[in-house]
Order: C-alpha cells, then structure tokens, then sequence
C-alpha cells in the first residue's frame, strides 16, 4: 500500500488515548505525561539533520477509521487481481495457505498491528487509538517514526507508486524508507528514555494486551511486515557509518538512487558498489495467458529455501544475481515459473541444490514424481539447473512443468 506505517517496537500492539488537543496523550495514573507533538518534531529534526516547513498536524484516529481510510484506496492502490495472483504464487511455494485473502489481511492490519501511519499523497498523519498502554515512550516514539516520514517526505518526496508497484524493488525501496524512520525513532529513544523505560513501556504493552498485533497471521506475512524495519534500518545505519555517521548517504539514496533490490538491502556493500540486478526474462507457455509478471529477489528466496526447515537458507540465496517469475493461466488451470540468474555456476548449484531440498520437504503435500520433479498440493514441481540459471515450474501436469522450467522468457 502506498500508506507508510509503523508496527510500534515490532510485535507488540500500540494503542494510544489523546486528551484535549490533536497531539497530546493522556498518561497512565502516576506516569510522565508524553511530550507535546511540537516538541517531538524539535527533537526529530534534530536527530535527522533536517527541518520542515511546518510539521503535519497529528489526528488521533480509532482502529476503524483507519481501517476504512485504508479500505477507501486499497483496490487502487492494491488491486483485487493482483492480489489474488500473488496470493496464489504465495500458496503455490508454501508461503501462505490456499485462497488466503490479501486484501482482508492488509486491512486487518489496522484493527491491531498498526500503531501509526503517514501517508504520503494527502499529508496525512495518523495515531491510531486502543485498548492498550500508551504510555509516552510508546507515543513518542510511534510519533517521531511517522514524523520522519513526514520530513523525508518533504525533503525528498517519497515514491510511494514504488512501494505500490510491489516486486523485490518495491519491497527494497521500503527498506530504505523504513529504515530512515526507524533509525530516527531508535536515536530518538535513547536520547530521551533509559532503557529501563523502554523495556518497562515494551513489558506493559505485552501484559495489558491480549497477543501480539500480529497473532494468527502467517509467519511469511509477519517476516515481510518486519523486514523493512528490522533489514531497513540496518542498511540505512550502513549508509550512516559510510558517511561518518551523518545522513548525505542515507540523503543521496533517498534523492537519487534508493536500492534496487533487496540483495542491495542485505548486503550494502553490493549497493555502494552499485551492483545491480540482472535483467532475467520470466517463462512463458503458448496457450496461456500470463496474469502476474514480477520478481522474487533475494530476500524471498531465502524465505523459500527456509521452508524446507534448513538453517543455510541465506546463504544458499547469496550469490543471486537477478530473477523473474510468472503466474500463468489457461482455464481454471494455474502455471508458475521462475527463473534464477546467479553470479556464478557454483552459485547456482548450491542454490539448486537447496531448491530441490525444498521442492522435497518444503513443498506442500510433496512426493516424488521423477528426476528432478515433484508432485504436491498444486501440481507438480520441476526443478531445472542450466550454468548460471536454475528454474522452478509448477504446473498441473509433469510435461507442462517440466516444458515450462525449460521454456524461453517473454
């Protein structure tokens, strides 16, 4: 979604009680009341080395309302085609389960998981209210995250059409964004709080709440929720040391040229050396229509390979060079291919190598159906390894899947 928002320390669920004005919160009995928004905007300023024209106001919102903000562009911004497709290429690699609703889950997101959000295209900033503590260090630092947005945004104007666009690039672009803020929040946090505080509030939170925000969500959806904060802001505090812990780097990429894909991400220093993705051509079937057309990337790759319960996963996804998947239709039938480049041959075997561990033990409902074929839950897997390029196909038939993992890109 275009929406940038913030998931408050992680899992845990983030409510906030405003009194009086827009951006004051009510403190617990006893508790030090949370610094004005004013004030939070100084001190955001400060740490990011930038100052706005005027800071955006703060509304505090119930979960509702921000649901039914996010339900009013959510088929714009996150079209029912696409997302059904990438549902179905989530559930056909065993990430998510069959006829899984990616649209009801983004709004889910709203009624618990979601403390904040900024939105780029109106300017708006909101503070999502609860039924849970919250106490200043929670506000504030919720505040200061969504802030920073709000100060990137005015200094570099966020493409949020990039996050929209989805793919690895998306997803990289993301990172990038979530990982200025969360950076920011963190600075912010041990400027004012002791980490005493921090824990307290953190604690709190845990034992006045029912579960994490995040409770009965697939543990895929969860791990691409958090990447962009946890990935993001460790990339962006690369940037920080490359420029002596000032933010012309982090700057530079938010002006000229954020990531383009998480590889660049998880290793900066493929960024610095502006290694960039390989142009990969995804598979393609006469006969069929292709209804989703995107990337995988490094980091869902690793996701995958995970699936099949290894613990080499991340390394077995280094060396990616480039990829391109298709979802493929004919009927009420479904194909998917995807197509590997790896920086080397010795790459793309240890990675075929993983991928049919995975397409064995990972896959739903596997059993073997031949050389480098599998039969599961949605059809049947074939597993192809050519030099530098390893391909994935799953279709309804072993002819199909496999002519499809041997088949020429679009």
């Amino acid at each position: 979604m275009a929406i940038v928002v913030t998931i408050a320390l992680l899992l845990v669920p983030l409510a906030f009680v405003l009194d009086g004005g827009e951006d004051e919160a009510r403190p617990a009995p006893g508790a030090v009341a949370a610094a004005p928004v004013p004030r939070i905007a100084e001190l955001v300023e400060e740490e990011r080395g930038l100052r706005f024209a005027e800071p955006p106001d703060v509304r505090r919102v119930t979960p509702a309302q921000a649901r039914a903000e996010a339900a009013a562009t959510l088929d714009e911004d996150y079209p029912p085609a696409r997302r059904e497709a990438e549902a179905q290429v989530l559930a056909m690699l065993g990430l998510l389960p069959q006829g899984f609703d990616l649209g009801e889950a983004t709004l889910g997101n709203f009624d618990e998981a979601i403390a904040g959000y900024y939105d780029p295209r109106s300017g708006a900033l909101r503070v999502i209210e609860g039924a849970q503590t919250g106490g200043p260090v929670l506000y504030e630092s919720t505040v200061a995250h969504e802030l920073t947005h709000a100060l990137d945004d005015e200094h570099f104007d966020l493409d949020e059409d990039a996050v929209a666009a989805g793919g690895d690039a998306g997803l990289a672009y993301l990172a990038l964004v979530e990982g200025s803020a969360t950076a920011v929040m963190t600075r912010y946090m041990d400027a004012r709080f002791s980490a005493e505080e921090a824990l307290g509030a953190s604690l709190g939170s845990v034992l006045a709440g029912s579960g994490t925000g995040t409770e009965g969500m697939p543990p895929f959806l969860v791990a691409q929720m958090l990447f962009p904060y946890t990935g993001g802001e460790q990339f962006v505090n690369r940037l920080l040391e490359i420029g002596g812990g000032g933010w012309k780097v982090v700057d530079a990429a938010m002006r000229f040229r954020p990531p383009a894909s998480t590889e660049q991400v998880l290793h900066p220093e493929k960024y610095i050396a502006v290694e960039q993705p390989d142009r990969v051509a995804a598979p393609s079937l006469r006969g069929w229509k292709v209804l989703e057309r995107s990337t995988v990337g490094e980091w869902l790759t690793a996701r995958l390979l995970a699936g099949a319960g290894g613990t080499d996963a991340p390394a077995a996804a280094a060396g990616w060079g480039g990829d391109a998947y298709a979802l493929l239709g004919r009927g009420d039938e479904r194909a998917l291919g995807i197509r590997w480049r790896w920086d080397s041959p010795r790459d793309a075997r240890e990675f075929a190598s993983a991928l049919r561990a995975w397409a064995e033990d990972g896959m739903p409902g596997s059993e073997p159906a031949g050389r480098d074929a599998w039969r599961g839950r949605d059809g049947v897997a074939a597993v192809r390894a050519d030099g530098d390029t390893v391909a994935l196909a799953i279709a309804p038939d072993l002819a199909t899947a496999r002519t499809l993992a041997r088949a020429p890109g679009d």
